[in-house]
Formats: structure tokens, C-alpha cells, sequence
């Protein structure tokens, strides 16, 4: 989640992560998204790049 979160956030360019760990569902994905547009009406610093 912590790769997903930066990716968004423009710092990484992508979120993969090496074998064994899995990738995020899309459900975990879309509430990340959620929780972060939630956080930037009161915190600028989580604002997505797009």
C-alpha cells in the first residue's frame, strides 16, 4: 500500500513489488483513492498527481 500511495502521490512510477507479495485488488486500490481525496480537502500535502 505504501508503494501504491507514493506512486499516486508522483514520487515512484510504479508500484510493483517483488515476489512473494501480491498485488493490491482494485477494491484496496479505489479505497486508498478514496481515503486520500478525503484527506486533501484538509490536507493539500495528500492531493493526487494525475
Amino acid at each position: 500500500m505504501r508503494k501504491y500511495v507514493m506512486m499516486r502521490r508522483g514520487i515512484l512510477t510504479s508500484a510493483a513489488q517483488r515476489k512473494p507479495a501480491t498485488a493490491m485488488s482494485a477494491t484496496a486500490r479505489h479505497e486508498v483513492d478514496h481515503l486520500l481525496r478525503r484527506l486533501a480537502r484538509y490536507d493539500p500535502r495528500a492531493a493526487l498527481a494525475d
